[in-house]
């Protein structure tokens, strides 16, 4: 049994609180006003096809966001940049709450606030582990992983209440609110931390970067595996109804997989110490989507599918700790937000891609085949990155990685 480290233990440190109430409060905001952007595009236009844009739109430019100003993390104070990020997001969304704002308009400002999303998740993820030490930061991101599922489980879940009984314009002017408690608390409780200056790399240094080391791109390509893992998500609508069950069944499908992230988050961090953690990245990879397999044995089944969608994603959401816990210590800190924020724009552009692979093997064979089948081909995908962290890893092969990483960063 492990017990080095605990949740309870990081939350003595001042600045781990704030940095985690700034990101709770951020987004379960940015959760609602995604309930509240689809609910108001739609009222104006009652187009589906516009309501779905505009809905990718808050995912989308921040894969470019990531790529190009990522390194801005790394030459810059990271506190600073996020404090940036967060008034100008809060400017973006207060102009987005405004009536009567052209759709046009409406979907320039969405954009442009996606965008500011990628170095904003760099500079978190780095400044993070300027917070905390080698061993707590596999804990810490435990913790942030639990508080992002549970945050968007009650976003969706009130979002489109509170765009209902509020109005979607009052739901947005919350969230530009939210930007600004999250500005407050890294300006109030998280200490200046100077940067030593470093040399502008364009987005191709950032993926040669990730590529160029075996370790490095073993987990780069991890993160790509989201393409099959976000076929739960993608379909869990179709899939309850395929079934011939309410809507309601929607919400207590996804909730599981909240439930199971939560849970086996938990069993992780309690059985395996910080140490082995990244030694059993190779199973996470072939096996995270493995148990989506067994919804095609009983297809009718909603509470089998349940258990799946649990199990699937409690050890998606192991695999992410993981894979980012030890990239982080992989990658020199002079360039650490450069390379999280690649790695990220890959998992976000793996998930986007996915979303829209499952829909149309839906169309084809149906949501309990597709979410079947997505779980069966993440298992030889995954054999990619498996065998290669593995052949990386061994005495030989880390130590001529080791060296070869220390002549390309000195």
């Amino acid at each position: 049994m492990h017990s080095e480290h605990t949740p309870r233990s990081l939350f003595s440190s001042t600045e781990f609180r704030a940095a985690w109430s700034a990101e709770l409060i951020s987004y379960f905001g940015d959760q609602l006003a995604r309930i509240a952007l689809a609910v108001l595009v739609f009222d104006r236009t009652n187009s589906a096809a516009l309501t779905g844009l505009t809905y990718a739109l808050t995912y989308v430019p921040s894969v470019v966001g990531a790529l190009t100003l990522s390194p801005v993390a790394d030459r810059h104070p990271r506190r600073s940049v996020i404090m940036a990020v967060d008034i100008s997001r809060a400017a973006v969304v207060g102009a987005m709450a405004i009536p009567g704002v052209p759709l046009a308009v409406l979907c320039l400002l969405v954009s442009v606030m996606s965008f500011l999303g990628g170095p904003y998740k760099a500079a978190q993820l780095a400044l993070l582990r300027d917070i905390l030490s080698a061993e707590q930061y596999p804990v810490g991101m435990s913790v942030r992983q639990v508080t992002t599922q549970t945050a968007q489980i009650f976003g969706f879940a009130f979002g489109g209440a509170l765009s209902w009984l509020l109005t979607p314009e009052v739901c947005l002017a919350f969230d530009a609110v939210t930007f600004v408690a999250a500005y407050a608390l890294y300006r109030a409780f998280v200490r200046p931390r100077s940067r030593e200056p470093m040399k502008s790399r364009p987005a191709v240094g950032s993926l040669s970067l990730l590529w160029g080391e075996p370790r490095r791109r073993a987990i780069f390509l991890s993160t790509a595996l989201g393409f099959f893992y976000i076929a739960p998500e993608a379909l869990a609508t179709p899939y309850v109804s395929a079934l011939g069950r309410g809507p309601a069944w929607t919400g207590g499908l996804m909730a599981c997989t909240g439930v199971g992230a939560v849970l086996g988050l938990w069993a992780f961090h309690r059985f395996v110490p910080v140490r082995r953690h990244a030694a059993h990245l190779p199973l996470l990879c072939i096996t995270a989507g493995l148990p989506l397999v067994v919804v095609a044995v009983r297809s009718g089944s909603i509470y089998l599918a349940m258990v799946a969608f649990a199990v699937s994603n409690a050890l998606w959401c192991v695999q992410v700790v993981v894979s980012v816990s030890t990239l982080i210590e992989l990658l020199p800190d002079d360039v650490r937000a450069q390379g999280m924020g690649t790695a990220s724009a890959m998992n976000l552009t793996a998930q986007g891609i996915g979303t829209a692979a499952a829909g149309l093997l839906a169309e084809w064979q149906g949501p309990v085949v597709a979410v079947s089948l997505m779980g069966a081909l993440s298992a030889p995908a995954g054999l990619w990155p498996a065998l290669l962290w593995l052949r990386s890893t061994r005495p030989a092969a880390s130590a001529s990685a080791s060296a070869r990483q220390d002549v390309s960063w000195t």
